[in-house]
């Protein structure tokens, strides 16, 4: 790092020289993604800071989708956000590695359960009929930047739980004689609930993206509920709209 000295600002806003410092090693790419930052402890002590002012800059870079802070493990550079169109027929997988991206999935936990009145009547089905539920962690270039909740109907993929449910659901389907045929989609901003914070290793309360998918067979049949919560700072949504 540069021995220029952010405590000669006048206006006593150090964070701000700090906050400047590292995002110009981040666009001359002296910093590459991936790269981990030196400790609060070191930063304060080289540009002779208080801990709060070094966290206030770094927390400005995070807002920004420049740096991100993983617990216990400290700052690092964030990885290109990536362009996600959800009412597309694509993987994960897919539409990551073709942005030039490393994608990883991993499955938290799988449970075969009986519908409730409740979910009964959020996936159309019978009170009873065995569902799916699923909890998984995606990562990009080895961040975790999205959570997925998913209930399927177990009744229309029979012998689902017994794959590999790390892999692409997309790619699965056609195995049991389905495929998506429509989808309803609803977003919505928000801060990140408690459970899906800890599962991405980030602080309660920091902003997120939540999508819910319903997605339907040819017959018009939910096969899956899908809820995911997207790190703020790890996607682009892009939607194409062509003709009328």
């Amino acid at each position: 790092m540069t021995s220029n000295s952010p405590t000669t600002d006048r206006n006593g806003n150090h964070y701000r020289h700090l906050e400047q410092h590292f995002r110009y090693l981040i666009h001359q790419k002296a910093l590459q993604p991936g790269d981990k930052l030196p400790s609060e402890r070191e930063i304060g002590e080289q540009f002779r800071l208080t801990r709060i002012t070094v966290r206030q800059a770094l927390q400005t870079l995070e807002a920004q989708g420049l740096i991100y802070r993983q617990n216990r493990r400290g700052w690092f550079v964030s990885p290109p956000a990536v362009a996600y169109n959800p009412a597309q027929r694509k993987s994960f997988i897919e539409y990551v590695s073709k942005q030039g991206l490393f994608p990883h999935t991993e499955l938290i936990s799988q449970e075969i359960i009986s519908a409730d009145q409740q979910l009964a009547a959020q996936m159309q089905t019978q009170k009873g009929t065995p569902l799916l539920k699923l909890h998984r962690r995606r990562s990009i270039e080895g961040r975790p930047v999205l959570i997925e909740h998913m209930i399927l109907n177990v009744d229309l993929l029979s012998g689902i739980e017994k794959e590999d449910l790390s892999q692409s659901l997309t790619r699965m389907l056609p195995k049991f004689g389905q495929t998506y045929h429509a989808m309803d989609l609803t977003f919505k901003s928000t801060a990140l609930p408690n459970s899906a914070a800890a599962d991405l290793g980030i602080a309660t309360g920091l902003p997120g993206l939540q999508i819910e998918r319903i997605n339907y067979n040819e017959a018009g049949e939910i096969l899956e509920i899908d809820y995911e919560y997207w790190r703020h700072d790890a996607v682009i949504i892009q939607v194409g709209i062509h003709g009328q």
